[in-house]
């Protein structure tokens, strides 16, 4: 995991170990310093060119504010911290990340750090958005989007598809890595589904949008319950 590099500028020596605190309970945040004023601070940032500026308005000699409009070169992402709500605007204006007001609380934390994580990760192609199988003796292309369901039938698995129904050779084992995680999930040895195409659920019995009935496995049941409660958040 890449380190999100963090600086610190503020005058307040207690927000200052609130934020290293938090950031301390961060896995993927890294604090190369803590600057007490704006002055410092603009040399820190021109000097170990961080990633993330965590930084405070009402601070002597200039303010946060103005550091942000003279930043030239290097300009990382800067969450402000202050106890004065009527800066955000200003703040949003200059295109900062995030505006935390004190005393900041780390769930409030630990969202904002975690979108700047985001902006931050390098892009990743997507999974696959199709795969082979073989259908009677010819290679089959299948768009991911197109799978609603597979279901094992002994060494065959059978896919359902938004129009029609495919019988290939192959393992449970291998549509499970195929099928991403975060739009399929296992509800029985013999069964995977598409979370969409799961119309209702009645004690162990799983209705699909395929018209066909599913048991749910016993050993699948705490992951389903789990999936659900997230839905229902």
């Amino acid at each position: 995991m890449n380190l999100i590099k963090s600086l610190i500028i503020d005058d307040e020596p207690y927000a200052q170990e609130v934020i290293e605190e938090y950031i301390k309970k961060v896995p993927f945040l890294h604090l190369l310093k803590k600057s007490n004023d704006a002055i410092d601070g603009l040399k820190d940032i021109e000097e170990l060119k961080p990633d993330l500026v965590f930084m405070d308005i009402q601070m002597p000699e200039m303010t946060g504010i103005e550091l942000i409009k003279i930043l030239q070169g290097h300009k990382p992402a800067i969450i402000i911290t202050t106890a004065y709500s009527e800066h955000a605007l200003e703040g949003y204006e200059l295109e900062i990340s995030d505006y935390l007001l004190k005393p900041i609380r780390f769930d409030r934390f630990l969202k904002a750090v975690n979108k700047i994580k985001k902006q931050l990760t390098p892009y990743e192609p997507k999974a696959s958005q199709y795969f082979w199988v073989k259908e009677n003796g010819k290679l089959v292309h299948v768009p991911m989007e197109d799978v609603l369901m597979a279901k094992s039938m002994k060494d065959y698995i059978q896919l359902y598809l938004k129009k029609r129904k495919i019988i290939t050779y192959q393992t449970m084992k291998r549509m499970k890595e195929i099928l991403p995680a975060e739009e399929f999930m296992r509800v029985s040895r013999s069964c995977i589904i598409r979370k969409s195409a799961i119309k209702s659920i009645n004690g162990n019995i799983l209705e699909t949008t395929v018209g066909e009935e599913i048991i749910i496995g016993g050993t699948y049941k705490e992951a389903i319950k789990s999936e659900i409660n997230e839905w229902l958040r």
